[in-house]
């Protein structure tokens, strides 16, 4: 974001207030929407573009406007997550292909209607460190961004059921240790290919 929350809010209420003056936030409830959209990444200049788009046609309520914001915007980042996945295997430096990675990933964490996409400040961190350090630290964040998605995934019990039925045959014969690892590895497989998650390792790759 290039405008501190408090920035966002000024401009957001100011402008939505002008063009809707039926519309105004009253309340703790009715601010909390201004800092959901900051958390999740939502763009104020994406939010005045479809404030004006709607003038003809005002919403009767924010909770109207809240949900017509937040499912343009979802259907916006799934349109452009295809185009990004290919920008980011494309020759480019790692901080383009992290900011590629931020986009890409907030994308899919928007299509599952998380509160807020805040694990992924750590990229943005990350732009400004030596390969070296890019490499260590986005090993790490892969791991948490993974636990993340399947925590917080809609098709959770699908995922979990399809890995412990694949791993059903080796259950009793492997390791306990070995089972947990081979699962956890199995669960994040198949978060990969059903959210199209690209490989991190790409970011530092040549």
């Amino acid at each position: 974001m290039d405008k501190t929350l408090s920035e966002y809010k000024r401009e957001i209420v100011s402008y939505i207030s002008q063009t809707f003056p039926n519309l105004q936030f009253r309340g703790s409830a009715d601010i909390k929407l201004l800092e959901r959209w900051y958390y999740l990444g939502i763009p104020h200049t994406f939010i005045l573009k479809y404030v004006t788009e709607m003038e003809d046609n005002p919403p009767k309520s924010l909770k109207e406007l809240q949900e017509v914001i937040e499912r343009r915007f979802k259907a916006d980042k799934k349109k452009e997550k295809e185009h990004l996945n290919m920008l980011f295997k494309s020759y480019s430096s790692p901080q383009e292909r992290l900011r590629y990675l931020y986009d890409i990933l907030q994308a899919i964490l928007i299509s599952i209607s998380v509160d807020n996409v805040l694990i992924l400040e750590k990229l943005k961190e990350l732009e400004n460190c030596d390969v070296e350090t890019v490499e260590v630290e986005l090993e790490r964040f892969e791991e948490l961004f993974y636990k993340f998605l399947f925590e917080h995934s809609r098709d959770k019990d699908e995922i979990l059921l399809e890995a412990v039925k694949e791993l059903e045959p080796y259950r009793f014969y492997w390791d306990e240790k070995i089972y947990k690892m081979t699962l956890k590895a199995l669960i994040k497989k198949l978060l990969k290919e059903r959210y199209e998650i690209p490989d991190f390792t790409t970011v530092i790759s040549s």
